[in-house]
């Protein structure tokens, strides 16, 4: 399969995947997961889908158990759709990009704060 009918099909998979968990999970866990990227194996078998949780404190390692445990239902209700004759098998693996930014928020507000109190000071000291 050509690299840009590759492409066309990752994407195809991430949309009707996110409309498959904000519709049609059964545990309300997974309806917190966005699919966050796509890979399909250049042979078609294997995907590679990568995924984020908006919900905090959710556990990773958990996510990943039921999305890789509920892989043969996104399958099959994927293969109902999909343009492509084969439908790959899912290995669903967590995005901590989202955490890392979400922590990167925390230390520059930490910073801001910090900042804010600074000012604060300086202004109650020339007074």
């Amino acid at each position: 399969m050509a690299g840009h009918r590759r492409e066309h099909l990752n994407e195809e998979i991430r949309h009707k995947l996110g409309l498959l968990l904000a519709r049609e999970a059964g545990d309300p866990r997974l309806r917190t997961v966005t699919i966050t990227d796509v890979t399909v194996a250049k042979d078609l078998s294997t995907a590679r889908v990568t995924f984020s949780s908006y919900q905090q404190g959710a556990d990773p390692d958990v996510l990943t158990q039921l999305l890789n445990k509920a892989s043969g239902f996104f399958s099959h209700a994927l293969a109902r759709s999909l343009t492509s004759r084969k439908t790959p098998r899912l290995n669903f693996h967590y995005d901590k990009g989202f955490d890392y930014a979400q922590d990167i928020e925390q230390v520059f507000k930490k910073i801001r704060n910090e900042d804010s109190s600074r000012e604060e000071e300086d202004e109650d000291g020339d007074e």
